[in-house]
Protein backbone atom coordinates (compact mmCIF):
# COMPACT_ATOMS: atom_id res chain seq x y z
CA UNK A 1 0.00 0.00 0.00
CA UNK A 2 1.19 4.02 -0.75
CA UNK A 3 -0.20 6.62 1.07
CA UNK A 4 0.17 10.40 -0.98
CA UNK A 5 0.38 12.88 1.66
CA UNK A 6 0.14 16.56 0.69
CA UNK A 7 1.56 19.28 2.50
CA UNK A 8 3.60 16.18 4.11
CA UNK A 9 6.33 18.34 5.50
CA UNK A 10 4.07 20.49 7.80
CA UNK A 11 3.43 20.23 11.32
CA UNK A 12 0.52 17.94 11.29
CA UNK A 13 1.82 16.54 8.14
CA UNK A 14 5.18 15.29 8.99
CA UNK A 15 2.90 13.55 12.00
CA UNK A 16 1.27 11.96 9.70
CA UNK A 17 4.13 10.84 7.54
CA UNK A 18 5.83 9.33 10.83
CA UNK A 19 2.63 7.48 11.81
CA UNK A 20 2.41 5.31 8.49
CA UNK A 21 5.70 4.34 8.45
CA UNK A 22 5.87 2.98 12.05
CA UNK A 23 2.88 0.85 10.32
CA UNK A 24 5.23 -0.26 7.47
CA UNK A 25 3.39 1.74 5.09
CA UNK A 26 5.08 3.35 1.85
CA UNK A 27 4.23 6.71 1.47
CA UNK A 28 4.97 9.29 -1.13
CA UNK A 29 5.47 12.86 0.42
CA UNK A 30 4.70 16.00 -1.42
CA UNK A 31 5.49 19.44 -0.89
CA UNK A 32 5.91 23.30 -2.24
CA UNK A 33 9.50 23.33 -0.19
CA UNK A 34 10.46 20.05 -0.57
CA UNK A 35 14.16 20.55 -0.29
CA UNK A 36 13.99 22.97 2.41
CA UNK A 37 12.36 20.56 5.15
CA UNK A 38 12.58 16.80 3.77
CA UNK A 39 16.01 16.30 5.54
CA UNK A 40 14.81 17.15 9.43
CA UNK A 41 11.64 14.25 8.00
CA UNK A 42 14.33 11.74 7.39
CA UNK A 43 16.20 12.14 10.37
CA UNK A 44 13.17 11.51 12.21
CA UNK A 45 12.32 8.38 9.78
CA UNK A 46 15.92 7.10 11.20
CA UNK A 47 14.42 7.96 14.79
CA UNK A 48 12.38 5.77 14.86
CA UNK A 49 14.06 2.64 12.98
CA UNK A 50 12.63 2.61 9.69
CA UNK A 51 14.26 2.76 6.35
CA UNK A 52 14.41 5.94 4.83
CA UNK A 53 13.37 4.32 1.30
CA UNK A 54 9.92 3.66 2.56
CA UNK A 55 9.11 7.39 1.76
CA UNK A 56 9.66 9.02 -0.97
CA UNK A 57 9.53 13.33 -1.95
CA UNK A 58 8.10 15.22 -4.67
CA UNK A 59 8.15 18.64 -5.41
CA UNK A 60 4.10 19.37 -5.92
CA UNK A 61 2.44 23.02 -5.98
CA UNK A 62 -0.92 22.19 -5.65
CA UNK A 63 -2.34 25.08 -7.27
CA UNK A 64 -1.22 23.55 -10.65
CA UNK A 65 -3.57 20.84 -12.10
CA UNK A 66 -0.83 19.14 -14.54
CA UNK A 67 1.51 18.49 -11.54
CA UNK A 68 -1.49 16.92 -9.55
CA UNK A 69 -2.30 14.78 -12.48
CA UNK A 70 1.12 13.96 -13.00
CA UNK A 71 1.80 12.60 -9.55
CA UNK A 72 -1.18 10.13 -9.92
CA UNK A 73 -0.49 9.31 -13.64
CA UNK A 74 2.69 7.92 -12.49
CA UNK A 75 2.67 6.66 -9.14
CA UNK A 76 0.05 3.82 -7.56
CA UNK A 77 -1.21 5.30 -4.83
CA UNK A 78 -3.89 3.46 -3.01
CA UNK A 79 -5.25 6.32 -0.08
CA UNK A 80 -4.40 10.12 -0.25
CA UNK A 81 -4.63 12.30 3.19
CA UNK A 82 -4.37 16.04 2.19
CA UNK A 83 -2.92 18.16 4.50
CA UNK A 84 -1.97 20.77 1.47
CA UNK A 85 -3.32 24.39 2.70
CA UNK A 86 -2.71 28.19 3.10
CA UNK A 87 -3.67 29.00 6.30
CA UNK A 88 -5.89 31.69 8.15
CA UNK A 89 -3.08 34.23 7.24
CA UNK A 90 -2.71 34.04 3.71
CA UNK A 91 -6.63 33.73 3.43
CA UNK A 92 -7.62 37.18 5.24
CA UNK A 93 -4.37 38.69 3.70
CA UNK A 94 -5.09 37.10 0.15
CA UNK A 95 -8.05 35.50 -0.72
CA UNK A 96 -7.07 35.39 -4.43
CA UNK A 97 -4.03 32.85 -3.51
CA UNK A 98 -6.08 31.11 -0.81
CA UNK A 99 -8.24 30.41 -2.73
CA UNK A 100 -6.28 28.94 -5.78
CA UNK A 101 -4.35 26.41 -2.91
CA UNK A 102 -7.49 25.87 -0.56
CA UNK A 103 -10.63 25.72 -3.26
CA UNK A 104 -9.10 24.99 -6.57
CA UNK A 105 -6.02 22.93 -5.31
CA UNK A 106 -8.75 21.03 -3.10
CA UNK A 107 -11.25 20.81 -5.93
CA UNK A 108 -8.33 19.27 -8.10
CA UNK A 109 -7.64 16.15 -5.64
CA UNK A 110 -11.09 15.43 -5.57
CA UNK A 111 -10.96 15.10 -8.96
CA UNK A 112 -8.12 12.55 -9.27
CA UNK A 113 -9.80 10.48 -6.52
CA UNK A 114 -12.81 9.76 -8.88
CA UNK A 115 -10.38 9.61 -12.47
CA UNK A 116 -7.82 6.93 -10.42
CA UNK A 117 -10.56 5.21 -8.43
CA UNK A 118 -8.64 5.98 -4.91
CA UNK A 119 -9.65 3.73 -2.33
CA UNK A 120 -9.77 6.85 -0.03
CA UNK A 121 -9.03 10.35 0.80
CA UNK A 122 -8.69 11.82 4.18
CA UNK A 123 -8.30 15.63 4.94
CA UNK A 124 -8.03 18.20 7.60
CA UNK A 125 -11.12 20.62 7.91
CA UNK A 126 -11.51 22.94 10.88
CA UNK A 127 -13.82 24.27 13.94
CA UNK A 128 -13.60 27.04 12.30
CA UNK A 129 -16.49 25.87 9.68
CA UNK A 130 -18.59 26.12 12.81
CA UNK A 131 -18.16 29.84 12.68
CA UNK A 132 -19.80 31.44 16.14
CA UNK A 133 -18.43 31.34 18.83
CA UNK A 134 -19.99 28.84 21.58
CA UNK A 135 -22.54 31.31 23.17
CA UNK A 136 -24.53 30.56 19.72
CA UNK A 137 -24.48 26.79 20.69
CA UNK A 138 -25.42 27.37 24.02
CA UNK A 139 -23.89 25.10 27.25
CA UNK A 140 -23.62 22.44 25.18
CA UNK A 141 -20.84 20.46 23.05
CA UNK A 142 -20.89 21.23 19.81
CA UNK A 143 -21.86 17.84 17.39
CA UNK A 144 -20.85 17.68 13.55
CA UNK A 145 -24.44 18.17 12.74
CA UNK A 146 -24.35 21.66 13.70
CA UNK A 147 -24.15 25.00 11.53
CA UNK A 148 -24.55 28.56 11.96
CA UNK A 149 -25.27 30.97 8.99
CA UNK A 150 -22.87 33.10 7.19
CA UNK A 151 -23.29 36.14 9.31
CA UNK A 152 -21.56 34.43 12.19
CA UNK A 153 -18.42 33.38 10.17
CA UNK A 154 -15.64 35.71 11.29
CA UNK A 155 -12.63 33.83 9.67
CA UNK A 156 -12.11 33.63 5.45
CA UNK A 157 -10.13 30.28 6.24
CA UNK A 158 -13.53 28.91 7.95
CA UNK A 159 -15.36 29.78 4.88
CA UNK A 160 -13.00 27.89 2.39
CA UNK A 161 -13.23 25.16 4.46
CA UNK A 162 -16.53 24.46 4.71
CA UNK A 163 -16.84 24.82 1.05
CA UNK A 164 -14.30 21.86 0.90
CA UNK A 165 -16.63 19.95 3.17
CA UNK A 166 -19.47 20.53 1.01
CA UNK A 167 -17.43 19.65 -1.82
CA UNK A 168 -16.20 16.57 -0.26
CA UNK A 169 -20.16 15.33 0.28
CA UNK A 170 -21.18 16.38 -3.08
CA UNK A 171 -18.23 13.92 -4.63
CA UNK A 172 -19.18 11.54 -2.11
CA UNK A 173 -23.09 11.20 -3.23
CA UNK A 174 -22.61 11.66 -6.99
CA UNK A 175 -19.37 9.37 -7.09
CA UNK A 176 -19.44 6.90 -4.34
CA UNK A 177 -16.08 8.33 -3.81
CA UNK A 178 -14.92 7.57 0.06
CA UNK A 179 -14.06 10.67 1.33
CA UNK A 180 -13.31 11.69 5.66
CA UNK A 181 -12.51 14.78 7.32
CA UNK A 182 -12.03 15.93 10.64
CA UNK A 183 -12.64 19.02 12.16
CA UNK A 184 -9.51 19.96 14.18
CA UNK A 185 -9.61 22.68 17.12
CA UNK A 186 -6.36 23.86 18.49
CA UNK A 187 -3.58 21.79 17.62
CA UNK A 188 -1.04 21.88 19.85
CA UNK A 189 2.60 20.21 19.74
CA UNK A 190 6.19 21.21 18.89
CA UNK A 191 7.50 22.38 15.54
CA UNK A 192 5.19 25.06 14.00
CA UNK A 193 6.50 26.90 11.33
CA UNK A 194 6.24 30.67 12.04
CA UNK A 195 2.30 30.83 11.67
CA UNK A 196 -0.35 32.87 12.71
CA UNK A 197 -0.93 30.59 15.88
CA UNK A 198 2.72 29.99 17.18
CA UNK A 199 1.05 30.77 20.34
CA UNK A 200 -0.39 27.07 20.08
CA UNK A 201 3.14 26.28 21.03
CA UNK A 202 5.08 29.03 22.91
CA UNK A 203 2.53 29.12 25.58
CA UNK A 204 4.92 25.89 27.04
CA UNK A 205 7.82 26.01 24.57
CA UNK A 206 8.60 29.84 25.83
CA UNK A 207 8.59 28.45 29.49
CA UNK A 208 10.61 25.50 29.03
CA UNK A 209 13.08 27.87 27.15
CA UNK A 210 13.69 30.14 30.35
CA UNK A 211 11.55 33.10 27.98
CA UNK A 212 8.10 34.33 29.22
CA UNK A 213 4.98 33.71 26.95
CA UNK A 214 2.18 35.48 25.68
CA UNK A 215 -1.04 34.58 24.87
CA UNK A 216 -3.50 36.96 22.82
CA UNK A 217 -6.77 35.74 25.03
CA UNK A 218 -7.81 36.01 28.71
CA UNK A 219 -6.79 33.52 31.12
CA UNK A 220 -11.08 33.15 31.60
CA UNK A 221 -11.05 32.05 27.51
CA UNK A 222 -11.78 28.55 27.26
CA UNK A 223 -10.63 26.55 23.76
CA UNK A 224 -10.42 22.83 22.84
CA UNK A 225 -7.18 21.19 22.78
CA UNK A 226 -5.56 18.34 20.67
CA UNK A 227 -1.64 17.18 21.14
CA UNK A 228 -0.42 17.09 17.19
CA UNK A 229 0.47 13.38 17.33
CA UNK A 230 -3.04 12.73 18.21
CA UNK A 231 -4.85 14.84 15.46
CA UNK A 232 -2.59 12.91 13.53
CA UNK A 233 -3.21 9.39 14.34
CA UNK A 234 -6.67 10.27 13.83
CA UNK A 235 -6.03 11.13 10.47
CA UNK A 236 -4.16 8.23 9.81
CA UNK A 237 -6.68 5.39 11.20
CA UNK A 238 -9.64 7.18 9.37
CA UNK A 239 -7.70 6.29 6.12
CA UNK A 240 -6.84 2.99 6.74
CA UNK A 241 -9.87 1.86 8.16
CA UNK A 242 -11.82 -0.32 5.81
CA UNK A 243 -14.89 0.78 5.92
CA UNK A 244 -16.38 4.24 7.57
CA UNK A 245 -20.00 4.78 9.47
CA UNK A 246 -19.11 8.61 8.56
CA UNK A 247 -17.35 11.48 6.96
CA UNK A 248 -17.62 14.10 9.35
CA UNK A 249 -15.52 13.96 12.81
CA UNK A 250 -15.03 16.50 15.43
CA UNK A 251 -11.09 15.88 16.85
CA UNK A 252 -12.09 16.82 20.27
CA UNK A 253 -9.70 15.84 23.59
CA UNK A 254 -9.52 18.38 26.24
CA UNK A 255 -11.49 21.71 26.62
CA UNK A 256 -10.00 24.50 29.39
CA UNK A 257 -9.27 27.55 30.11
CA UNK A 258 -6.41 29.73 30.83
CA UNK A 259 -6.11 29.21 34.22
CA UNK A 260 -5.95 25.60 33.29
CA UNK A 261 -3.56 25.94 30.90
CA UNK A 262 -0.98 27.75 33.37
CA UNK A 263 -1.78 25.82 35.90
CA UNK A 264 -0.91 22.64 34.21
CA UNK A 265 2.52 24.36 32.41
CA UNK A 266 3.76 24.60 36.16
CA UNK A 267 3.50 21.44 36.74
CA UNK A 268 6.37 20.97 34.70
CA UNK A 269 7.74 24.37 35.12
CA UNK A 270 6.80 25.99 38.39
CA UNK A 271 9.23 29.34 37.38
CA UNK A 272 6.57 29.65 33.93
CA UNK A 273 5.71 32.90 32.89
CA UNK A 274 2.90 32.91 30.86
CA UNK A 275 1.01 36.61 30.13
CA UNK A 276 -2.53 36.62 28.85
CA UNK A 277 -4.19 39.43 26.94
CA UNK A 278 -7.40 40.24 29.07
CA UNK A 279 -8.50 42.70 26.68
CA UNK A 280 -9.64 39.76 24.79
CA UNK A 281 -12.23 38.22 26.75
CA UNK A 282 -13.47 35.57 24.42
CA UNK A 283 -11.94 34.21 21.00
CA UNK A 284 -14.45 33.98 17.95
CA UNK A 285 -14.91 30.26 18.13
CA UNK A 286 -16.10 27.04 19.96
CA UNK A 287 -14.62 25.56 22.92
CA UNK A 288 -16.18 22.18 23.22
CA UNK A 289 -16.62 19.70 20.96
CA UNK A 290 -18.68 16.26 20.68
CA UNK A 291 -15.79 13.64 19.73
CA UNK A 292 -18.01 10.63 20.82
CA UNK A 293 -18.18 9.71 16.74
CA UNK A 294 -14.70 9.89 16.28
CA UNK A 295 -13.47 8.06 19.49
CA UNK A 296 -15.76 5.28 18.76
CA UNK A 297 -15.20 5.07 15.08
CA UNK A 298 -11.16 4.51 15.31
CA UNK A 299 -11.38 2.67 18.70
CA UNK A 300 -8.63 5.58 19.52
CA UNK A 301 -9.02 8.45 22.66
CA UNK A 302 -6.55 11.06 22.42
CA UNK A 303 -3.98 12.03 25.44
CA UNK A 304 -4.88 14.50 28.02
CA UNK A 305 -3.59 18.35 27.72
CA UNK A 306 -1.43 17.60 30.72
CA UNK A 307 0.25 14.53 28.66
CA UNK A 308 0.65 16.16 25.22
CA UNK A 309 2.21 19.41 27.30
CA UNK A 310 4.89 16.80 28.91
CA UNK A 311 5.58 15.59 25.41
CA UNK A 312 5.73 18.88 24.09
CA UNK A 313 8.33 20.49 26.56
CA UNK A 314 9.97 16.94 26.49
CA UNK A 315 10.65 17.69 22.60
CA UNK A 316 12.08 20.93 23.48
CA UNK A 317 14.34 20.04 25.72
CA UNK A 318 15.80 17.14 23.26
CA UNK A 319 15.78 19.56 20.77
CA UNK A 320 17.82 21.77 22.99
CA UNK A 321 20.14 19.10 24.01
CA UNK A 322 20.98 17.79 20.17
CA UNK A 323 21.70 21.66 18.95
CA UNK A 324 23.78 22.51 22.30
Amino acid sequence: MTVLVTGGLGFIGSKVVTQLLKRDIDVLVTDLDIEKNKDKLKSNILKIGKDKDKVRFQKLDITDHKQIESIFQNNKIDSVINLAYGIGTICEENPLLASKINIVGTTSIFEMIVKYKIRRLVFASSETVYGANQEFFGNRAVTEEDYSGINNHFYTYGVMKLLNEFMAEKYIKKYGCSIAYTRPSVVFGYGRQNTAINWAEDFAVKPALGQPAYLPFSKKNRDNWIYVDDCAEQLVRLALKETLNYSCFNTGAETLDGYQLEDTVKKFIPEAEINFDESIKNTPLIDDQNDERIRKEIDFNPRSFEEGVRCLIEDVKQTTLLND
